[in-house]
């Protein structure tokens, strides 16, 4: 066992990589729209043709429209979240894990690793907060001087509901990063606390590194058959406390039957919907990492 900590990463191949994960998928949910834009349009009668084709061509340049805004969109949330993790780990300590040979990860650290990672979310959320409220209070007062024009006896009322807007905004640029900060440490913890239980019952995440000679590591590959299985072993005990949770309120109501296919349903499909995409995933980076750049990070 090598017990390790991720210091830094570095910040513009991981932005380049997440970003282009974040468009290749975005890219297939287009494609999945498009087809199931020409099975709706297959569909239409030959009157609604001007509806089919409007459809068809705007299913079309989603193909486009939707990775490229994907991508644009993630480097800037990628960007932040590296930067931010880079500024926090010399103050909080970074993600903390134990290699095996360095080629499998054992386990992690639960409370350092889900601090820092519930600190990145929650200072992100900060800032998306700070961006979001002067586009509310633009929209409130766009609607206060259409009350005004249309019913000027609703102005004091309307001034009463912009005291409140404005408390609440206030109140929700403080409250929501705690509040994301706490429920991304309990997820985070819980995930992490499974996976340290099953990594050795089931398989663990399978990673090739190579040194890049400046105190730097690549991640040059990601085994994508182990990542989706852990992955989905972690998803479906997850979906099998909620379906016993399920099971349990459907027998007090006496349907049994409805009880048992939502466990079974919801313990099978949280783990191939783990399976799949966290497979898939590795797969992509695996494809881009010799062609954009793999993920850096420099460990201790």
């Amino acid at each position: 066992m090598q017990p390790k900590e991720i210091k830094s990463v570095r910040v513009v191949p991981y932005t380049i990589m997440n970003s282009s994960i974040g468009a290749v998928w975005a890219f297939l949910f287009a494609l999945l729209i498009l087809i199931f834009a020409g099975a709706i349009g297959s569909a239409l009668p030959a009157e609604m043709k001007v509806l089919k084709g409007l459809i068809t061509g705007i299913s079309v340049v989603g193909l486009v429209v939707l990775p490229v805004g994907v991508f644009l969109l993630s480097i800037v949330e990628s960007f932040l979240r590296a930067f931010i993790y880079n500024g926090l780990t010399p103050r909080l300590g970074g993600i903390r894990l134990s290699f095996i040979d360095m080629e499998q990860i054992e386990s992690f650290d639960i409370v350092n690793t889900a601090l820092i990672l519930s600190a990145v979310s929650a200072i992100l959320t900060f800032i998306y907060q700070l961006l979001v409220s002067p586009l509310q209070w633009v929209f409130f007062n766009a609607i206060l001087s259409i009350a005004r024009t249309v019913e000027p006896s609703a102005v004091s009322s309307m001034a009463a509901v912009g005291s409140a807007t404005a408390l609440g905004t206030v109140v929700n640029i403080v409250i929501t990063p705690i509040m994301t900060f706490i429920v991304t440490f309990i997820l985070t913890a819980i995930v992490l606390l499974l996976y340290n239980f099953l990594s050795g019952k089931i398989t663990m995440i399978k990673l090739k590194l190579t040194e890049t000679g400046d105190g730097f590591m690549s991640i040059d590959r990601i085994e994508a058959i182990p990542l989706g299985l852990i992955t989905g072993s972690i998803f479906a005990v997850v979906g099998l406390i909620i379906g016993i949770i399920a099971f349990i309120v459907s027998a007090i109501g006496g349907e049994y039957s409805v009880g048992l296919i939502l466990l079974v349903i919801v313990t099978i499909g949280a783990f191939l919907y783990a399976f799949i995409v966290y497979a898939l995933t590795a797969l992509f980076y695996n494809v881009l990492a010799p062609r954009i750049g793999a993920v850096q990070i420099r460990m201790e």
